[in-house]
């Protein structure tokens, strides 16, 4: 995972200018190097992949070095010197400079996301759509009663992926404001529609593969009028 040498505090004022910024990975492409990836992270971060089945120990693996190949190439530095901390399970990174950098990441079987963006608070959420799925948090309880009646207004071939739409937008805003699923998602009211605002946060659509939804919300007064999103693979950003 190529990252760009350069000062922080110039690139950093690049991503400023140009906003917030994603990062889609295909987390099934075989061109992976998981040795490569698993050497640029930290004993703690090794640990915490380590502990799962192999197929999420694999999509931990690739996130986490992703996100230090973001947060390098950003700064300047090599991923496995990224200055990366996790509080609570939340990523931060500790830039030296006066400016600050925003990030967050999800994945879902495969595909991962990334997102960057300096001097904002963002969140990101990347779930695969199953209706089955769908269908059981509808009766969980974490939609509020004024989304249920949104939903409950669109055509019936909408309604579930429009359930799985809503909570990558919960969750998006959740992991933005650093409390995640500790609070009850039925106290995020997100519009359901593919962009919007809940509360303080903008929330827009990310391009993921079909069968998948995904939400950036960045905590903003004005909307996302232009979202770069860029491919990490095995050969770098493009």
């Amino acid at each position: 995972m190529p990252v760009t040498s350069a000062s922080s505090t110039g690139l950093l004022a690049r991503l400023g200018q140009a906003g917030p910024a994603v990062w889609v990975l295909d987390l099934t492409d075989p061109g992976w190097d998981l040795a490569a990836a698993a050497g640029c992270l930290t004993a703690p971060e090794l640990a915490h992949a380590a502990s799962a089945v192999p197929a999420v120990r694999r999509r931990r693996l690739l996130l986490r070095a992703g996100l230090r190949a973001v947060v390098g190439g950003i700064l300047g530095v090599p991923p496995e010197a990224a200055p990366i901390r996790t509080d609570a399970g939340r990523p931060h990174v500790l830039t030296g400079t006066d400016r600050s950098l925003g990030i967050s990441c999800s994945a879902s079987d495969g595909v991962g996301l990334i997102a960057a963006a300096a001097d904002l608070r963002i969140g990101v959420d990347v779930q695969r759509h199953r209706d089955d799925e769908a269908r059981q948090a509808w009766d969980e309880g974490w939609l509020a009663a004024a989304e249920q009646r949104a939903l409950a207004r669109l055509p019936v071939a909408d309604r579930l992926p429009a359930v799985t739409r809503s909570w990558t937008q919960k969750e998006a805003v959740l992991k933005g404001r650093g409390v995640g699923l500790h609070v009850a998602p039925d106290t995020v009211v997100v519009p359901g529609t593919p962009t919007g605002r809940s509360g303080a946060w903008w929330l827009a659509p990310v391009p993921v593969p079909a069968g998948y939804a995904a939400t950036l919300a960045v905590e903003s007064a004005t909307p996302l009028t232009d979202l770069p999103v860029l491919q990490l693979t095995p050969g770098g950003s493009r």
